[in-house]
């Protein structure tokens, strides 16, 4: 599904990602484990095309990224610290985001009111971003995920249960879970980056490990 051959990533002289390569399947969930600073997010920055790399090639369904256009519309991207439009309210965010992916429904609003109650944001829905704890801007990142379910492909989640409470954590655990099984009518894969190997191990089908630029 996602397949990458031989990338690598230098910072200066630092040698980030050295000849990487490391295939997602379909309905597959994968952990990237590592210390902090050496390099995890910025794999998950390459696979989104958002930064540029030396060498190597990305495939996505056989076909290399560069050489698709609808490609990111495949792939949802949470970052570790999420950021949205701060004088927005939490459903002018999303509603926001539902015309980015060209989300034309009628019945749009009932769908975002749904989004927020999965994450426990129901009492928040018509308050400014500005408001929000990181905890809170954390379950409006998990929010877009739900959302755009029906679009995304591979949802790539950077230190998601940093910053939940132990409720968010638990919401994130079964929606995780709901993901993983989602594999009747749909395929879905996800990679999951945390510096916490056995959460990982919890969450995933398996755990790679980033180290000295390599994914093992």
């Amino acid at each position: 599904m996602l397949r990458i051959e031989n990338l690598s990533k230098s910072f200066g002289l630092k040698n980030i990602l050295n000849k990487v390569n490391f295939q997602i399947n379909r309905n597959e969930s994968i952990g990237l484990s590592g210390n902090n600073g050496i390099g995890k997010s910025t794999f998950l920055k390459i696979l989104l095309n958002l930064i540029n790399y030396e060498n190597g090639t990305i495939f996505f369904n056989e076909k290399q990224i560069k050489n698709q256009i609808n490609f990111k519309s495949k792939i949802l991207y949470l970052g570790h610290q999420p950021t949205f439009y701060p004088s927005l309210t939490a459903k002018e965010n999303l509603l926001f985001i539902s015309r980015m992916y060209k989300i034309d429904k009628k019945n749009i609003f009932d769908d975002i009111k749904n989004s927020l109650k999965i994450v426990g944001l129901s009492k928040s829905i018509n308050l400014p971003v500005f408001h929000f704890s990181s905890g809170m801007l954390k379950r409006l990142s998990v929010s877009k995920a739900v959302l755009l379910e029906n679009i995304w492909k591979i949802l790539l989640l950077d230190e998601p249960n940093d910053g939940l409470d132990f409720e968010g954590q638990e919401m994130l655990s079964n929606l995780i879970s709901s993901w993983r099984k989602n594999k009747i009518n749909d395929f879905k894969s996800l990679l999951i980056v945390s510096h916490d190997e056995q959460w990982l191990k919890n969450h995933t089908d398996r755990v790679v490990n980033l180290i000295d630029g390599k994914i093992n």
